[in-house]
């Protein structure tokens, strides 16, 4: 049987207003009842479900998955990102899907690997021995540069800056979107919505940018972008419109980058909170015969592990929400349509029924020989099932990569306190990271 417990802690309109005030203090007062599920409910809303067990997660990403669409917070993400791969539902988002696929295949992976080391070194060199600087700014920067060069064919470092802003604003303008009524107020010309506008307007310069010098100087170019913009319809032939291929170009740009750039910042951090793991990494790094690569990367399982657990403490995706199509049930326990069904990777990862010391910053657990005994559904920083991250294989190359190439070069210690994560889409350094690079 599996242990269901009503949110009792504050009114059901209080816990409303915590969400909308703060999504990450809302879901962390639902996380503290404990048991499997965890639901509030209130007399004029639809419940929240809040989902605290490995094997109901399976249930919910698998078995259930047709029952279940986006919620409302990825819903309103449209305003920014269109109807791409992560807010589109099927039939769109399984054509999507097929098409995007085998820009992730295995050998487009060799092929980034060696621009996502060579982009890294180009990133190293900017820092200067002693000079502090904004990690998650760097990160931020270089995961930018990785995604436009790889996925794209372009240099889009010139725009980093005005990127990174408008992720900023578009971030703070999510934040109010799990305020029950906050998809019928889009259109008033509140400061959040402005906020939303403005950097929708800004991103959309960048992309259709992106597509426009494609179109003028068509290149055989076999990334992301050249697939899109070469796919037609099985059924009609006909190619994708320009904004289809905004929409996912803007999905895959943002997402990708935003999200490993967050993993990589807090990985730094712990790092230089871990002086063990931080040598343990620099052993394996400095046995190498020369730069890291693809086709190192089976000698790189240290690295790999410490990203992973960096992951488990900070996932990016730190809180994934669902929203039942129709009655269901998990675990034998009804679910209504139109509940919220909450789960949170940043929870669940810190779990102490399935990890053992799980504050505690320990990359061995993810060495291969130790996982074999963990619940695959208990770490999910990529999700599951038929909507998982599409791009997750991409990301375990460019983490190990980077961090690999950077621990090389340097050793960054921290300059002042750490900064607070916040909980908006991602899961990202409140202020500054301030780190100070030492030549290794």
């Amino acid at each position: 049987m599996i242990d269901v417990r009503p949110y009792v802690g504050r009114s059901p309109l209080a816990l409303v207003r915590a969400f909308w005030r703060d999504l990450r203090s809302g879901i962390a007062e639902m996380d503290a009842v404990g048991g499997d599920l965890v639901i509030a409910s209130a007399p004029v809303l639809p419940p929240v479900v809040l989902v605290r067990h490995p094997d109901l997660l399976r249930e919910l990403l698998v078995d259930r998955n047709a029952d279940v669409t986006k919620a409302r917070g990825l819903r309103l993400a449209r305003r920014i990102l269109g109807d791409g791969l992560l807010t589109s539902e099927p039939p769109v988002h399984t054509r999507q899907r097929r098409l995007v696929l085998p820009a992730f295949h295995h050998g487009r992976l060799r092929q980034y690997a060696r621009q996502m080391v060579e982009l890294t070194e180009a990133e190293a060199d900017r820092w200067a021995e002693g000079i502090p600087f904004d990690g998650a700014a760097a990160m931020s920067r270089l995961a930018l540069a990785i995604a436009g060069r790889t996925l794209f064919g372009a240099d889009v470092l010139s725009d980093a800056n005005r990127v990174g802003r408008a992720v900023h604003d578009a971030m703070r303008a999510f934040d109010g979107a799990q305020f029950p009524f906050a998809d019928k107020l889009m259109w008033l010309p509140t400061r959040a919505n402005r906020t939303a506008n403005r950097a929708r307007a800004t991103l959309d310069a960048v992309v259709y940018g992106l597509i426009a010098d494609r179109h003028a100087a068509p290149a055989d170019a076999d990334d992301l972008l050249g697939m899109l913009l070469d796919a037609r319809d099985e059924e009609t032939g006909d190619a994708m419109t320009d904004l289809e291929v905004r929409d996912e170009a803007m999905t895959l740009l943002l997402a990708g980058h935003e999200t490993t750039a967050a993993a990589l910042a807090w990985t730094w951090l712990l790092l230089a909170q871990n002086p063990h793991a931080e040598a343990r990494l620099w052993a394996e790094v400095d046995a190498l015969d020369g730069p890291p690569s693809f086709d190192v990367l089976d000698r790189l399982l240290v690295t790999r592990a410490t990203f992973a657990e960096a992951m488990r403490l900070y996932p990016p995706a730190w809180a994934v929400g669902r929203e039942a199509a129709r009655d269901t049930s998990l675990g034998g326990h009804p679910i209504p349509r139109r509940a919220t069904i909450l789960f949170a990777p940043l929870h669940l990862h810190r779990d102490a029924r399935f990890w053992d010391e799980p504050l505690a910053f320990r990359p061995e657990r993810f060495a291969p020989e130790a996982r074999s005994g963990r619940h695959k559904f208990a770490y999910l920083p990529f999700s599951a099932g038929r909507r998982g991250c599409i791009g997750e294989q991409f990301a375990w190359v460019e983490g190990t990569l980077v961090l690999a190439t950077l621990a090389r070069r340097w050793r960054l210690a921290l300059a002042g306190p750490p900064p607070h994560p916040h909980g908006s889409v991602t899961l990202r350094p409140a202020g500054q990271l301030r780190l100070v690079p030492t030549a290794r």
